[in-house]
């Protein structure tokens, strides 16, 4: 027996305002706040309101995805960042952007 090790939602790609998701075995696109469907020719198609609210894993595995990449990114920028985070932190504080 083969099992497949494929998570259900995959990232594919960011780029030039498309966020780029596999859901199950379909392609998804977010433009703005619209989600498209790309077909097998490679052509966008709107998913519909109808489909939003019988289907509504499409959405979330869209925020939840975006959530984690928007984070993803903050992490390696801050890895890359020769500023310790308690200086960080302390700066911060200092100015009252944050508290305690």
């Amino acid at each position: 027996m083969k099992t497949s090790t494929r998570n259900f939602a995959e990232f594919l790609s960011n780029e030039n305002g498309l966020f780029r998701m596999r859901l199950g075995h379909s392609i998804y696109v977010q433009k703005g706040s619209d989600i498209y469907w790309v077909n097998r020719s490679g052509v966008l198609i709107l998913v519909s309101e109808e489909t939003h609210a019988t289907k509504p894993w499409i959405r979330e595995n869209f925020e939840r995805e975006r959530k984690f990449q928007k984070r993803k990114a903050l992490a390696i920028g801050l890895q890359d960042s020769n500023i310790p985070s308690y200086e960080r932190r302390a700066y911060k504080k200092r100015m009252g952007w944050v508290g305690a």
